[in-house]
C-alpha cells in the first residue's frame, strides 16, 4: 500500500509541473512506443533493466523484449485521463497463461514521458506487482 501512495504522489507531483508541456496522444493506434523499466532484478521486479518496443494497431499491440528478441501479443484499451496522464489496460494470452495489466503514462514531452506499470495476474511470477521506467514514442 506505501508503493502506491508513493507512486500516487510521484504521478501527482510530475504530473503538475509536466501539465504545462506535453500532451498524452488521444489514441494509440499506429504507434511505437521504446519502454526501459528500471531498477534493479529482484523477485518482485524480474523484468528489471529491460528494454521493449511496442507496437499497436486499433485494437491489438506486439510487444517484443528488445534484450531477449521474445515477442507477445494481446489486446488493449487506452484512455486519455487527462491532457498529460494517459492509460493502456492490457491483456496478453488465455487461462493459465493469461496476463492483465495496466501502464500508466506521465509525459514530460509530446513523445516522452514515466510509466507505472501494475500487473494483477501474470505468468512472470509474482502475480501481483509494479514497477516504473520512461517511455519514447515513435510515431
Amino acid at each position: 500500500m506505501k508503493l502506491l501512495f508513493s507512486l500516487f504522489l510521484f504521478v501527482c507531483i510530475v504530473g503538475q509541473t509536466a501539465a504545462e508541456s506535453c500532451s498524452m496522444p488521444k489514441s494509440f493506434t499506429g504507434l511505437t512506443l521504446l519502454i526501459r523499466v528500471d531498477g534493479n532484478y529482484s523477485p518482485e521486479n524480474p523484468m528489471a533493466g529491460t528494454l521493449q518496443e511496442m507496437t499497436f494497431n486499433r485494437l491489438n499491440y506486439k510487444s517484443t523484449i528488445m534484450n531477449t528478441r521474445e515477442s507477445v501479443e494481446g489486446s488493449y484499451r487506452y484512455t486519455h485521463l487527462d491532457t498529460n496522464l494517459g492509460q493502456l489496460n492490457m491483456r496478453e494470452g488465455v487461462g493459465d497463461d493469461l496476463s492483465l495489466y495496466t501502464e500508466t503514462f506521465v509525459c514530460e514531452t509530446n513523445t516522452t514521458g514515466y510509466f507505472i506499470f501494475s500487473q494483477t495476474k501474470g505468468t512472470i511470477k509474482p502475480d501481483v506487482r509494479q514497477n516504473t521506467g520512461i517511455y519514447v514514442i515513435r510515431k
